[in-house]
């Protein structure tokens, strides 16, 4: 099949799906190169805002709150339009240029908080920020509230990530956790966690995990249940850590021997570098990204 054979339309889909699946620190460097791959790049321009956006809120990105300095996750959990996003923490709404990548303005918050779940939702951002700063070297958080269905809805949004493309390698560590309870009563904790590692200086090799967990924690007032749930939620993520160690200890006697024939063509064995895929699980575990 030729480039002539494939249609506008199967040309944008393939090079939205090269977009999206781009590695974190690395999608810029992405579209350059599809552009590169298209004989007319404008053909993606009208696709261009919406698949920025899907990238930068999936990978929620982390940006500096202009209200307060912290650090605030574009996230689709905290979208009030395709350009705006809630930054509780700092009281205001942030807007967001996704082809920039970049904090373009703020406003007020005007009605975007629930303000009857509010109490719980800044005990769970304070506990959050604290677990985060302690866990993460390089990581944001940001806390959404609601009520739904008569539940109060916390949902703990956690990112981190480290950049090293001086020695060819990139990582982002990405948590959603979700609390449904009554005030006082048993907290429904629902998370999922998804880390991507890439590293590509003597080949690419990419570490991507998607996991869910579930459980339950004790409820009480507004600080003992963010200090119930935040408990669990380092418990969880510190088992997902100490699982994944192991198995980058064992797969280069077990999961890769089962990938390639005992001798090769040459009947000569292959120097199988493992040192390589265990220094990406190091990396990626050794401070949570």
């Amino acid at each position: 099949m030729s480039y002539d054979d494939v249609t506008d339309a199967d040309r944008i889909q393939i090079a939205n799906s090269f977009l999206l699946a781009a590695p974190p620190g690395e999608f810029m460097e992405v579209v350059t190169d599809v552009r590169g791959l298209l004989e007319d790049d404008s053909l993606i321009n009208d696709t261009c805002p919406a698949t920025f956006r899907e990238w930068n809120t999936d990978q929620m990105l982390q940006v500096v709150s202009p209200n307060g300095g912290h650090e605030v996750l574009i996230s689709k959990y905290g979208e009030v339009n395709d350009a705006e996003y809630l930054d509780p923490r700092g009281n205001c709404v942030i807007q967001f240029d996704h082809i920039k990548q970049a904090v373009a303005g703020s406003r007020a918050i005007s009605g975007e908080l629930d303000q009857e779940v509010e109490g719980y939702r800044s005990a769970f951002d304070s506990a959050a920020a604290d677990y985060t700063a302690e866990h993460y070297g390089n990581g944001g958080c940001t806390v959404y509230g609601a009520k739904k269905g008569g539940n109060h809805v916390i949902t703990i949004c956690i990112s981190a990530s480290k950049f090293n493309p001086n020695n060819f390698w990139n990582g982002r560590w990405r948590s959603v956790w979700t609390c449904t309870f009554s005030p006082n009563g048993k907290v429904q904790l629902d998370g999922n966690i998804k880390l991507n590692v890439h590293y590509y200086e003597e080949g690419n090799v990419q570490l991507t995990t998607n996991t869910n967990k579930s459980t339950t924690c004790n409820g009480g007032d507004a600080k003992a249940t963010a200090a119930s749930v935040m408990k669990q939620i380092g418990r969880i993520e510190a088992e997902f850590q100490q699982a994944l160690d192991q198995s980058y200890a064992t797969m280069g006697d077990t999961t890769f021997k089962a990938l390639r024939r005992k001798l090769p063509i040459t009947r000569k064995k292959m120097d199988w570098d493992w040192r390589r895929i265990q220094e990406i699980g190091r990396a990626s575990c050794r401070e949570r990204v």
